[in-house]
């Protein structure tokens, strides 16, 4: 068993629960599949991704690119580890993923910043320094490319929001559990 968190305090946390498995604070981007993995078959990934610049729990608060991007780890791990399963758990919202575009004001139509201040007529705002949002227009696009890029590895994909206090969870949150099977064994709800 592997796990990965660039979190001092998630890793601390996991290894106490499961000591038999070897921990890596890293950025799961850096981390190299099949180095962890010293080539050995993966039965099962899972991976939860960052869900707070998908939630709408972050209300109107901008948006981080990469941090939304973290679900597309799930491809390169499926690409260099090839597990023969792969569950992904995260909000509902993330089936909107799609490309992040600058908050405008609404009176002049000019880039808000993300401190707040409106760009002056003319000005060019890096895209570090905009106030970024989910583009409405093309909410989902890249949910959809990152399934493609799933079954395009020859995954079986599906997803459901199931509400984990139906199954004994002590939470009422509602989630988005994705699996995605390469094995040929059927996808089972409970």
């Amino acid at each position: 068993d592997i796990a990965c968190n660039h979190n001092a305090d998630a890793i601390s946390m996991h290894q106490a629960n499961h000591p038999q498995t070897r921990h890596y604070q890293a950025d799961v981007f850096e981390l190299c599949p099949r180095q962890a993995t010293q080539g050995r078959p993966v039965g099962l990934l899972h991976a939860s991704p960052d869900c707070t610049h998908h939630s709408q729990a972050a209300g109107g608060q901008p948006r981080n690119g990469k941090i939304r991007a973290l679900s597309w780890v799930v491809t390169r791990w499926a690409g260099q580890a090839a597990p023969r399963v792969i569950t992904l758990e995260n909000v509902k919202q993330i089936t909107k993923w799609g490309p992040l575009v600058a908050k405008r004001d609404k009176a002049s139509g000019r880039v808000i910043k993300t401190d707040g201040s409106i760009a002056a007529p003319g000005e060019v705002v890096p895209v570090s320094q905009q106030y970024l949002i989910p583009n409405p227009k093309k909410a989902g696009q890249t949910w959809r490319a990152f399934v493609r890029s799933l079954q395009n590895m020859g995954y079986t994909v599906e997803w459901r929001t199931l509400i984990a206090a139906d199954y004994g969870a002590p939470t009422t949150r509602e989630r988005l559990f994705m699996v995605a099977r390469r094995d040929g064994q059927p996808i089972v709800w409970p």
